[in-house]
């Protein structure tokens, strides 16, 4: 999928960068990125990707909208309240892009959603907002050998890290035997622009993944929205961890 002379002048600002140019625009409009979770997170990072000229994006999401997501969430508006997220971004992102190609999966993430559509994307980027659907996808993607971008948000402060199977850690090198069930609990309160920032940073992760530029995939970058601040937190791989021995089966480990 190329560009034409629109498509030229609407990137001209990213063409015009030594970085991309009109062959690095080329691989980002050849490129196709599965987005899980059209939240919060996901929000900013779909807008991103749409506006910088990712050819296809695929988008994951079962739920609907509801007036306690709007303050975060800004692919919608009150009058989307009780509409599928999925359907919506959709609409909401072809009318900045009408040649994006969206592919929508009107589905909560399971392990076999994620195995049959992770091999048709080039990278995945983890919007989620619960430990036991992220364990899902960071197994998925250790078995189809695929690098996904992780992050988390809450109140002022978010955590980001680019998962490079084999070349750097995972959830599982962290956490080997998953993290939390999923239970009702008491939501975790979140500031919009919180997500916006780590948002937009998943999207600058995407961007350079595909030009071949420095990605964060040896460590947390911590914001901390109080401070202002971006901490670096390194990390190293488990040698024991299925990330570094891609032929086991994480299937049938404990989430």
């Amino acid at each position: 999928m190329g560009f034409d002379e629109l498509g030229r002048e609407l990137y001209t600002r990213q063409i015009m960068m030594k970085e991309i140019g009109e062959a690095g625009q080329e691989k980002l409009a050849n490129a196709s990125v599965l987005v899980v979770g059209c939240g919060g997170l996901g929000s900013p990072v779909l807008y991103y990707l749409t506006a910088m000229g990712i050819g296809h994006l695929g988008l994951v999401d079962g739920d609907i909208i509801s007036v306690s997501n709007l303050n975060r969430q800004l692919l919608y508006t009150t009058e989307d309240i009780g509409s599928l997220k999925v359907v919506t971004a959709k609409k909401r992102l072809l009318a900045l892009n009408p040649k994006l190609k969206i592919t929508v999966y009107d589905s909560f993430l399971d392990h076999e959603l994620a195995s049959s559509i992770l091999p048709t994307y080039d990278i995945a980027v983890d919007c989620l907002d619960n430990f036991c659907d992220r364990f899902v996808l960071n197994d998925a993607c250790i078995i189809a050998d695929m690098p996904y971008v992780h992050a988390g948000v809450g109140e002022f402060s978010g955590q980001l890290l680019t998962i490079t199977p084999g070349k750097g850690p995972c959830l599982r090198c962290l956490f080997p035997e998953g993290g939390q069930k999923k239970e009702p609990g008491k939501p975790t309160g979140i500031i919009g622009s919180t997500a916006g920032v780590i948002g937009a940073l998943q999207a600058l992760e995407v961007l350079k993944y595909f030009l071949g530029l420095p990605i964060n995939n040896d460590g947390f970058v911590i914001f901390n929205g109080l401070s202002m601040s971006l901490e670096k937190t390194p990390l190293s791989a488990s040698p024991y961890c299925s990330c570094q021995n891609r032929g086991l089966n994480t299937e049938d480990r404990s989430l």
